[in-house]
């Protein structure tokens, strides 16, 4: 998995580096299995920060973004969006799948 990280008008620093590991780890990784990139664009506006996430993997993609007054919590609730989507998407092929399992299996009786 490929995780790119672009800052607008912003120097990414190690610690922003390092929360974005963790946060993708324990968030995004579950719900993503194979190949797949992960960019996030982070920019300061004066007293305002912006976070975009883009997560694109076979067959989908999942895009989320967040203001707030705080880099971090901009971080955070993107991702948090980001999670949700992918889980929705997960939850919908895992229920597509299941309905032409039953299908074909009615189909045999």
């Amino acid at each position: 998995m490929k995780l790119t990280v672009t800052g607008r008008h912003l120097k990414i620093t190690d610690a922003i580096q390092e929360h974005l590991d963790a946060q993708v780890d324990r968030h995004m990784r579950p719900w993503l299995k194979g190949p797949g990139d992960i960019h996030f664009a982070l920019a300061v506006e004066k007293q305002r920060h912006f976070a975009e996430v883009t997560v694109k993997s076979k067959g989908y993609s999942v895009h989320a973004e967040n203001e707030t007054g705080d880099l971090y919590a901009a971080i955070d609730g993107a991702i948090l969006k980001a999670e949700k989507q992918l889980k929705k998407h997960k939850e919908r092929a895992a229920s597509l799948k299941s309905k032409q399992n039953h299908k074909v299996n009615e189909k045999t009786i």
